[in-house]
């Protein structure tokens, strides 16, 4: 068997997978709930099926012809400051707020990525953080 990267993070994946079923597996449901069709833990046991069966066969079968990439053709920079906002995102949503700090990573995210169009970014931010924040707390 040939091992190449694509292998390698299928089996990284395939371990993965199988954590998160065993994981899936501990999640506590109330006990009137237990015989439930679907319950807390359903989907996740699922999704660990589904990841063990798609990295497997993904391992197992043969791979097509490669695709030879250069490395100096990717854009690493790009995706660090990515990387970076998503961090900066994730610790500071609870002090500055939702809406905000939403606003401003989207906004940073588009810009890195080479969107500038300001009114059209400034429309799809403001939907998008409307939307999210809106549409759980809609009461029927």
């Amino acid at each position: 068997m040939n091992i190449n990267t694509t292998k390698i993070i299928s089996l990284l994946f395939f371990i993965f997978s199988a954590f998160y079923l065993y994981t899936a597996y501990q999640i506590q449901v109330f006990a009137f709930d237990e015989n439930a069709p679907f319950n807390a833990r359903t989907f996740p046991i699922y999704l660990g099926y589904a990841g063990l069966f798609f990295s497997g066969l993904k391992l197992i079968l043969p791979d097509p012809n490669t695709i030879k990439v250069e490395h100096k053709s990717l854009e690493y920079k790009k995706t660090g400051i990515l990387i970076l906002i998503a961090i900066i995102y994730g610790a500071t949503i609870l002090k500055v707020g939702y809406f905000l700090t939403t606003s401003l990573f989207l906004f940073a995210s588009y810009y890195f990525l080479g969107e500038r169009r300001w009114i059209f970014n400034v429309f799809i931010i403001l939907s998008i953080c409307c939307c999210l924040y809106v549409s759980p707390t809609r009461h029927s």
